[in-house]
């Protein structure tokens, strides 16, 4: 007699199968797994963000100078075209605020989850076992500010979600040390 849902082979009729009633086990303790560890969140850095986008800036202020040299009566509507820019700039630094401050991650026993939206939370469920390896990127910019995104690598069959990363964590290096504890 064979299993039912994955063939394996069964001793006696009726028998549960070794291979899924290990499946089960594993998914009911992760299910069970409700005592945090350990939490750490993104967070929102002006002045690092501002120089992350000091290059859109440049160009903007460049163009301006352009048009301005090439004729002093577009005054009107270089002056219009820098208000539009600036308020640009204010509602996307705002946007960045509200959805860079909405991830957090919380490790368990046998589980990392992941929580990310301003108004619907979603949250990505990692078990221990999927994951191949944990570490951190911190450029030069990111230790000016003390801030380095988190890069989790996955086992899973989905090439979109094999590498997940949590950008601007405070404090990086310290973090990376506690997970390395609670992960091993």
């Amino acid at each position: 007699m064979n299993c039912k849902i994955c063939g394996a082979e069964l001793k006696k009729d009726g028998e549960l199968c070794n291979n899924c009633m290990n499946k089960l086990m594993k998914e009911q303790e992760l299910r069970n797994d409700k005592a945090p560890k350990f939490t750490f969140r993104s967070k929102f850095m002006l002045g690092y963000e501002l120089l992350r986008h000091i290059e859109q800036i440049g160009v903007a202020i460049f163009a301006m100078i352009l048009a301005l040299s090439v004729d002093f009566g577009l005054w009107k509507y270089v002056v219009i075209a820098a208000c539009l820019f600036v308020i640009y700039e204010i509602c996307y630094l705002i946007y960045l605020k509200f959805s860079i401050s909405a991830v957090s991650c919380t490790m368990y026993r046998t589980k990392l989850n992941i929580t990310r939206g301003i108004f619907r939370k979603k949250v990505k469920e990692i078990p221990y076992s999927e994951i191949e390896e944990i570490s951190y990127t911190q450029g030069n910019m990111n230790k000016v500010f003390n801030n380095g995104n988190i890069v989790i690598k996955r086992n899973t069959r989905n090439l979109m979600e094999r590498t997940v990363c949590i950008e601007a964590v405070k404090n990086v290096e310290d973090v990376f040390e506690k997970i390395k504890e609670i992960y091993n």
